[in-house]
């Protein structure tokens, strides 16, 4: 995996073995031996990645930590922390300053490896997310959120004993205001598939089963309900092996130290706030996505979307045989309503002749806005006949009752003229913007004709 690592360690010794080393393992590494290196290269081109030794150049690993954390450019960036000092309160106070993972000054080769994989993966993803993101909100399709803010999340507890479950959740309910529930352990893969989906889950490695873990691990990732849940696996003992099979299956994070609550706690916070930030933006993708392929005004798909979907089923129809419709469909004299009765009243018509036809269409078709009052309407796997059917259905449910104007402006009949074309068929033109075209042709010939009528296009009739 390629990713830009710089090693910032005042010993020159370590950070030569260390640059071999990741070079060796296919990682860019660039090197810091002071502070005034480490900020030039913060300007010059951030890294995907930190590794710290600490002390450095005279700082603690909180200084530093906290430090990198206020910098904009590596405010989200991994720091991985190489300290002499992994006692409790010097990895307790590691992580409340921000770092991700803390390892000895020559932590084995290739746990390195996974954990610094592990987390350029994450970072990778989680950028991706934060440039669509960005994208939206200049677009400004995405709901602005509320910053800091997270509600309540569930924690699933899988400890290596019922008791010591009980333990755990009664230590971090006192730190924490999630909801935490204690799986049994023997019936972990079970038990998760029948809860609501956690936000967290906490997995203890047993010593007596080694890699139960990853076997849970790896039912998470292979359900969309947990998926993106996040997960901790505490391994009550050190267990290299097994720890590497986590990582490689992407564990938010790895502690080889066992259970302690205070640690756990900046750990689920800082998961649980990262789960929360992802979501949301998958949430404002989403809405974005929706946002651009969907008309305001009436709720139906607009005009990219539409060339985009007719494509789709044009590169299909030759391995399936079937044939389709497409029609385009106006609205005859809507320029009068407007002038008549205003725009407002014009938006009405437009949204309720939608709601009418949009009922009238099976779930495999579509029905888009393209136009002022123009519409087309794509009917998968019909002939002719059906066709036509499906095409003065259309007519009559838009004609056959009054539309109520607004501010009581009293009701009006609405008539509909369609084209329409049959695709599918050897002779006819492999690209959607033509065969709406022939379809126009067809709504042309019913408009000349007298209006409220469909009309096929003549070659495909």
């Amino acid at each position: 995996m390629a990713g830009r690592i710089l090693i910032a360690d005042d010993v020159m010794t370590n950070r030569i073995i260390f640059k071999a080393r990741l070079g060796a393992a296919g990682f860019c590494a660039a090197q810091a031996a002071s502070g005034a290196e480490l900020a030039g290269a913060l300007q010059d081109a951030p890294p995907d990645l930190i590794l710290l030794a600490a002390p450095f150049g005279g700082e603690t690993s909180g200084t530093l930590c906290h430090r990198l954390r206020a910098h904009p450019a590596t405010e989200r960036t991994p720091i991985v922390l190489l300290s002499d000092d992994l006692g409790r309160g010097a990895r307790i106070e590691a992580r409340a300053a921000g770092a991700d993972a803390v390892l000895p000054r020559q932590p084995d080769d290739v746990l390195l490896r996974a954990r610094i994989g592990n987390l350029l993966r994450r970072h990778a993803a989680e950028r991706e997310l934060t440039q669509s993101e960005a994208t939206s909100d200049v677009l400004a399709l995405a709901e602005p959120a509320l910053a800091g803010f997270r509600p309540p999340g569930q924690i699933a507890v899988i400890a290596p004993s019922l008791a010591d479950g009980l333990k755990w959740r009664n230590a971090l309910a006192t730190r924490l205001r999630d909801r935490i529930s204690v799986i049994d352990p023997e019936h972990a893969i079970k038990e998760l598939g029948r809860e609501q989906p956690p936000d967290a889950v906490v997995i203890a490695d047993r010593p007596d089963r080694p890699g139960e873990a990853a076997q849970i691990l790896s039912n998470l990732r292979c359900h969309s309900e947990t998926l993106r849940s996040a997960t901790v696996v505490v391994q009550m003992r050190p267990d290299p092996e097994h720890g590497v099979m986590a990582l490689n299956l992407g564990v938010g994070d790895l502690v080889e130290t066992g259970f302690d609550a205070d640690e756990m706690t900046l750990i689920l916070r800082r998961e649980l706030r990262r789960k929360a930030q992802n979501d949301s933006r998958r949430a404002a993708l989403q809405d974005g996505l929706r946002l651009a392929s969907t008309d305001p005004l009436t709720g139906l798909f607009n005009r990219r979307y539409a060339l985009g979907q007719l494509a789709r089923i044009m590169r299909r129809a030759p391995q399936t045989g079937e044939e389709f419709a497409v029609m385009v469909l106006d609205l005859d004299r809507f320029k009068r309503i407007n002038d008549n009765y205003g725009h407002a009243a014009g938006d009405e018509v437009l949204t309720e002749v939608s709601r009418r036809m949009q009922a009238c269409l099976r779930r495999d078709d579509f029905l888009a806005r393209i136009g002022g009052e123009e519409f087309l309407a794509v009917i998968n796997a019909c002939d002719l006949d059906a066709a036509r059917v499906a095409a003065e259905r259309l007519r009559h449910v838009v004609s056959k009752t009054p539309l109520e104007l607004p501010d009581g402006k009293g009701q009006e009949y609405v008539t509909m003229s369609i084209g329409l074309v049959i695709g599918g068929e050897a002779d006819m033109p492999d690209d959607p913007a033509t065969l709406i075209d022939l379809a126009d042709r067809g709504l042309y010939t019913a408009k000349a004709e007298g209006r409220n009528q469909v009309t096929v296009y003549r070659s495909a009739a």
